[in-house]
């Protein structure tokens, strides 16, 4: 076999390699069955939202992994009125252990935003959204880190 017959097998092996993996598609939340909405994850860290806007279905649902060594605050500050636009549940609930339940969970915080303490790893709740915009912040909650991870990053939401 000549030199250029074997870039071109290789080349050709490759390439069908990559055709053969496909778009990324959202992936099913934990247990999920036929009334769990799919999931689209937010990658969250000291530095980082990633994707920083994400644009959805009113049929998908959103969740959060953080990379942070530490607990962070998630917390939606669009819109002002969340009432019945955002529906925040875990999305196993024989998932968490006994105890689990109360950090498991976002809650309606300072102004009745939605807030959530979270700890490094897949965070057990997911979030549906009416159609709009809405917006979030994701901050360190430890004082004694540097004033631009005190700040937090933010992140948005597009629902159509």
């Amino acid at each position: 076999m000549t030199r250029w017959t074997r870039v071109l097998a290789v080349g050709f092996g490759l390439a069908a390699l990559a055709g053969c993996a496909g778009p990324s598609q959202p992936t099913p939340a934990p247990g999920a069955g036929a009334a769990t909405p799919f999931t689209r994850m937010f990658l969250i860290g000291r530095n980082v939202v990633d994707p920083a806007d994400m644009t959805i279905t009113a049929s998908e649902a959103v969740g959060f992994r953080s990379t942070a060594d530490q607990p962070l605050q998630v917390q939606f500050f669009q819109p002002a009125a969340q009432a019945g636009k955002i529906n925040c549940r875990v999305a196993d609930p024989q998932l968490l252990q006994r105890g689990q339940a109360p950090w498991a969970e976002f809650h309606a915080g300072y102004q009745g935003r939605l807030t959530a303490d979270v700890p490094p790893g897949q965070f057990p709740s997911i979030c549906t959204f009416a159609p709009g915009y809405y917006a979030f912040t994701v901050k360190v909650m430890d004082l004694a880190r540097p004033m631009d991870e005190k700040l937090g990053r933010q992140g948005t939401i597009t629902v159509r």
